[in-house]
């Protein structure tokens, strides 16, 4: 995989074929890095914004001391890049604390009467950070944890500071911005309650003890000891679901948790008022969408479109997209549920109150989970996600042409990414719940009626295509036939 933007440059016998698709990247994941370019401008003060650059490759060994002495020079390079610290500034550094059980009697968002917006995952947050999230990274990640159901909480230490997420926390330790502490001692002991106002918490950790007689700070090894887990444990995440969190905020997307949406009330099942209605509705009728069993399909009559004419030829029941889900849809099942909102990084937005996300993703293992069914997928598009109808053409465009078509079908009614994890390797499909009936190209065509007018008359008098001309070399055409 390449680390810079510069072009790669191959032996004329090496060079892939042009426009052969995935030449380039099978030559780029061939590469080998020369460890020697790198420390040739490796400096120790900012080590950390330089990149990898690609170098000559050896493949095989042909016993002269120049190359011996070019392979040793290399595996030095290595071993010295490799071992060097890695260093932030620390400007960009934040310490966060480790306390788990703060929010562990916290209410759910169900007991809470809030009004529209994000959800809290209040009992899930388990890092709280000294002072502000400073850095990059911090944007669009970690809550205060407020709002109503927290009134109780808002005088206790450590209340209104900010709270991460585990996929958050381990984000932010993965990349270098957050110094993860095990506290030795309560959270009153670390953020006291202030002297002259016994009602305000202190913003920073108490000043009487130093660092390491407050707690003691964790590895990245400890860090993903405590917050990977299971479906369902407070305070953990599934190391799928952390691997698509983190691919997608390397990438620069914006992501945070699901909140459930609103959804319309379902389409009850008509039943019978009375039992005579019961009885007629078993027999079968004759109805413009149920055409008699003999016959010619087409009734004969004089048409002046085609539509009545395919209209009648649509015996096949076709899928109609409607707004509310049908009352026989089942509920959402694990692993095939919305669990993440995603937004592009041009998207600016606050946290407690987003803006219609993106893109809405499910995380599923591939190791524990086959291919959803046709049930699964209708859970998962008509409970998870929002009534979103591609844009119909506006009158007298004839559809678009067939790229607006195209364009129609792939958005669909509904969508939603699936992102399947197998072993690390993240394949990102979309489903759509599409209705290639709504596309009706019958109406486009073939419309008939009145002719087109014909042209002007031509010379001597004669009349164009269509209709005879007027007097005086040439009058105007008539109408066609």
């Amino acid at each position: 995989m390449p680390f810079d933007d510069e072009d790669l440059v191959l032996p004329s016998g090496l060079a892939p074929v042009p426009g052969e698709e995935g030449a380039d990247e099978d030559a780029l994941a061939d590469e080998t890095q020369d460890f020697r370019l790198f420390t040739s401008f490796f400096d120790k003060k900012a080590a950390s914004g330089k990149t990898l650059r690609r170098g000559e490759k050896d493949f095989e060994s042909h016993g002269t001391r120049a190359q011996e002495g070019a392979l040793e020079a290399s595996r030095a390079a290595m071993h010295e890049v490799l071992s060097y610290t890695r260093s932030h500034r620390p400007k960009d550094i934040n310490r966060g604390w480790y306390f788990p059980d703060k929010w562990a009697d916290a209410p759910s968002e169900e007991q809470r009467e809030v009004e529209k917006g994000a959800r809290m995952f209040a009992p899930d947050r388990v890092v709280v950070v000294e002072g502000d999230l400073r850095g990059p990274l911090g944007h669009n990640t970690g809550r205060v944890v407020t709002g109503p159901g927290f009134e109780a909480y808002k005088q206790t230490p450590g209340a209104l500071k900010t709270w991460l997420l585990p996929e958050e926390a381990l984000y932010l330790v993965e990349r270098g911005s957050l110094d993860l502490w095990w506290p030795s001692r309560a959270i009153e002991g670390i953020f006291p309650v202030k002297k002259g106002d016994e009602s305000e918490p202190a913003d920073e950790p108490s000043a009487e003890f130093e660092d390491y007689e407050l707690g003691i700070p964790l590895s990245l090894q400890a860090a993903y000891a405590l917050f990977i887990g299971k479906d369902g444990e407070r305070g953990k995440i599934t190391i799928e679901k952390y691997q698509v969190y983190a691919n997608l905020r390397r990438t620069g997307y914006k992501i945070i948790r699901a909140t459930p949406i609103p959804l319309p009330p379902s389409i009850p099942t008509k039943s019978p008022r009375s039992l005579w209605q019961w009885l007629f509705s078993l027999f079968p009728t004759i109805s413009q969408s149920h055409p008699p069993p003999y016959g010619p399909l087409v009734k004969p009559g004089l048409y002046r479109s085609y539509n009545q004419i395919f209209a009648q030829l649509a015996l096949i029941p076709r899928h109609e997209p409607t707004p509310q889900p049908k009352a026989s849809t089942p509920a959402p099942e694990e692993p095939f549920n919305i669990h993440f909102h995603i937004w592009k990084s041009s998207t600016a937005f606050s946290k407690t109150k987003p803006p219609p996300p993106d893109f809405r993703i499910a995380v599923a293992d591939a190791r524990s989970s086959s291919v959803p069914t046709l049930e699964q997928m209708t859970a998962l598009l008509e409970r998870c996600t929002p009534w979103d109808p591609p844009e119909r053409p506006r009158e007298g465009q004839n559809g678009g042409g067939p790229g607006q078509l195209y364009r129609r079908l792939k958005h669909g009614w509904r969508n939603a990414v699936v992102a399947v994890v197998d072993g690390g390797l993240i394949s990102y499909i979309r489903f759509g719940e599409m209705a290639f009936g709504e596309e009706r190209l019958y109406e486009r065509i073939g419309t008939g009626g009145r002719g087109s007018k014909g042209k002007r008359g031509g010379r001597n008098g004669r009349g164009g295509r269509g209709g005879r001309g007027g007097g005086h070399g040439g009058g105007g055409g008539g109408r066609g036939k």
